[in-house]
């Protein structure tokens, strides 16, 4: 029987190939969480419990990212429910009109960011000035501040990161001024920034 070295190599690629789709798909799966810490601190007399619980979170779900934006915009949480949430982030157009994720998938750096920048009133560059803060343009922006570190827009946090992050904006932003974060134990934001706080220069209206 003669070997055939070209079915052979035929065989090795479609094995490849079949590895490599079997590696993309596995990539691009979103992590999600049974653990919800706003589910367990509700009420508006929680904030620093709610941080403490998040800080132990091996992923920040996205129900607990939206919990946490309103206590740092508004210092408080006015909405009950995940879908109230949603709505009400889409009104102020830290969500995209298109966004659909359950509440217990894990946050997308790129939203993160976005809204970010909307609460803070951070403008960055000129294509985010005439495009807005897509995230593609506010993790760039985030990430040249030192607000964000090495973080990509598809990736997630985990709750340690996530809470550093949030004192890291509030800081570098002056947006922390009675802010539940400035009440937090020191181990929950011992991770300083690495850059001098930055004036809040270009804002939106």
């Amino acid at each position: 029987m003669r070997f055939n070295i070209s079915r052979l190599q035929t065989k090795v690629f479609q094995r490849a190939a079949l590895l490599a789709l079997v590696y993309a798909i596995a990539g691009c799966e979103r992590a999600t969480t049974t653990t919800s810490s706003v589910e367990k601190f509700e009420s508006s007399n929680s904030e620093i419990e709610f941080f403490e619980d998040l800080e132990r979170n091996q992923v920040v779900s996205n129900n607990d990212a939206l919990h946490s934006f309103f206590l740092l915009a508004d210092k408080e949480d006015g909405w009950t429910t995940y879908d109230e949430r949603v709505a009400e982030a889409k009104r102020r157009k830290w969500l995209s009109s298109s966004f659909d994720e359950p509440a217990n998938e894990s946050a997308e750096v790129g939203w993160v960011a976005s809204a970010s920048c909307r609460i803070t009133k951070i403008r960055g560059g000129l294509s985010m000035q005439v495009i807005g803060p897509i995230p593609r343009y506010a993790v760039r922006e985030l990430t040249h501040m030192q607000i964000l570190i090495g973080k990509k827009e598809k990736q997630s946090f985990s709750g340690l990161e996530f809470v550093d992050y949030l004192t890291r904006l509030s800081r570098m932003t002056n947006f922390i001024s009675g802010s539940v974060l400035e009440k937090l134990p020191a181990q929950a934001t011992s991770q300083e920034p690495t850059a001098k706080p930055l004036p809040p220069t270009g804002r939106f209206e």
